[in-house]
Order: C-alpha cells, then structure tokens, then sequence
C-alpha cells in the first residue's frame, strides 16, 4: 500500500460533513486542515489505500474503531489542573452546602463533560476534599465523559505531565501527587473514586444510560458546535438534570445559552440553574 495519502480538499469537506452528523463536531476547512497529517495516519494503521475506501468504511461498513479513531485525531484536548478554579471555589463554598441535610447524606451526582484527559474532574474533586467537612455530609458521586476514547484512558491512569500540573498549589501538589520520572501521579485513591465513561454527548437516550445529575461542569465544549448543534446539546444537559440542578459552563460556551430552559445563577461566573 502507498503510505503517502495526501486528502484533497474536497475529500476533508466530506469527513467534515460526516463528523459534523455523527458527533456534532463542527471544523472549518481551515481548522480539518490542522488535523490533516493526523487523519492520513489512520489510513497507514487501517491499510486503507484510498479515500472512497476509508469513507465507505465510516460510512456503510461503520468499522468503529476506525470511527473512533477519526473521532480522536480531530479532538483537541487543552486542559490542566486548575483551570479557571474559581467555579471550583464557588461549587465547595455556595452550591454544595446547599445538599446538606441533618441527619441524612444525601448523594449528589456530579457530571464533567467533556472530561478530557481527567485535570478538571480532578481538579474538582481536589477542592472537595480540601473542604474536608463536605465529605462527611454528602456522598459525592464523580462522573467524567469524554468522545475520545484515548483521552479516557488516560484519565483513569492519573499520570500527567509538569505543564498539567503547574498552577496546582505546590502545598496540595505534595499533599496529592507523586514524582514518577517525568510525571506526576495523582493519589490513587483519589483516582479510583473517579468514574469515567467514553459517551457521544449526541447519543440517543443518554438519560437511560446515565440518570440524572444534581451538577455538571461543561467547559469548552460547545465552542466547537454549530448553532443548531449547540441547542440540541442544551437540551441534552436540561433532560440529564435534576429539578433544580447547576450547569456551568466556560465563558465562551455560555454565548446563546437557552434562556428557556436555564437562568443565570452566579453572575461573572457562568453558573445557571435549570429551568423546569
């Protein structure tokens, strides 16, 4: 097979259109062309000589290790520990104390998504436990879901670069990491109490799948759908909450939120609240 496949222009038009259907995904030319190098890769690994093969195989065949993987190669995921921490604060200081009942400790489900290669789950489960006292009062359940099945595993490793952990306060850094050669390995614990799950937020009947969540945390994410897109994932988040459940969401994510369906919180910090 000929190693050196070189997509055309109007063949990346054709992966767009079709990763904008089957994942929400919305690219510009201008942007598929970054992940150009990436996508010819795949046909190396698939030993896919020409387009008309690899898209008949997305296409008719659905091959889904080959759908996942062009999922992946088109996938950015910038993340690390401690990113925009201040929603982190307001969730330990505001929103969670209003779960705890006497007597009782009721379990509140908490929803990141996307979750990445895990530094914002963690990092909020970091500030949870440093608010020590919350713990005892409610059981927090963690749950992380991502499109892209490498970023995934990585999460449940729990092993990250220094560039990830940097703005982690060197205080908690020794408290919750562990030096391994060029890495930090975060506090096993703390990773095995994490739930991650590799889940299309687009999939039908997400609410059978996952239940219903008190939070949850997207950031960055919607910044990469259409208009059309970003309301049907709107709707997803309103049917995967609870009465009365928190959304937050990145600056840039909340431009065009459904006012029908959500109302502004925490003003400055991008916090809503459901709409029954």
């Amino acid at each position: 097979m000929d190693s050196s496949v070189d997509l055309t222009s109007s063949e990346l038009d054709k992966l767009a259109e079709y990763l904008q259907k089957h994942t929400g995904i919305h690219l510009e030319k201008k942007k598929l062309q970054r992940f150009k190098r990436k996508i010819e890769a795949i046909f190396v690994k698939h030993k896919i000589a020409t387009f008309n093969d690899f898209y008949h195989q997305l296409r008719f065949l659905a091959s889904e290790e080959l759908i996942q993987d062009l999922t992946n190669a088109v996938t950015v995921n910038e993340t690390y520990f401690w990113r925009e921490h201040q929603q982190f604060e307001l969730l330990v200081k505001e929103i969670l104390p209003l779960y705890v009942r006497e007597g009782s400790t009721p379990k509140v489900r908490i929803l990141v998504s996307p979750c990445s290669s895990g530094e914002e789950l963690y990092s909020i489960m970091l500030h949870i436990l440093e608010a020590g006292s919350l713990l005892e009062k409610l059981n927090i359940e963690m749950i992380g879901i991502d499109i892209d099945s490498s970023m995934i595993e990585k999460a449940k490793r729990g092993f990250y670069s220094q560039r990830s952990i940097d703005k982690v306060p060197k205080k908690l850094l020794e408290k919750y990491f562990k030096k391994v050669g060029a890495f930090y390995q975060l506090e096993r614990s703390v990773v095995k109490a994490a739930h991650f799950m590799q889940v299309n937020i687009f999939e039908k009947d997400l609410e059978k799948k996952m239940g219903h969540f008190d939070i949850i945390f997207s950031r960055n994410m919607l910044i990469y759908f259409n208009a059309a897109d970003k309301q049907h994932c709107f709707e997803t988040f309103h049917s995967l909450m609870k009465e009365g459940a928190t959304l937050f969401l990145g600056h840039a994510d909340a431009n065009n939120i459904d006012k029908k369906r959500f109302k502004l919180l925490k003003n400055g910090f991008h916090v809503f609240e459901k709409i029954v």
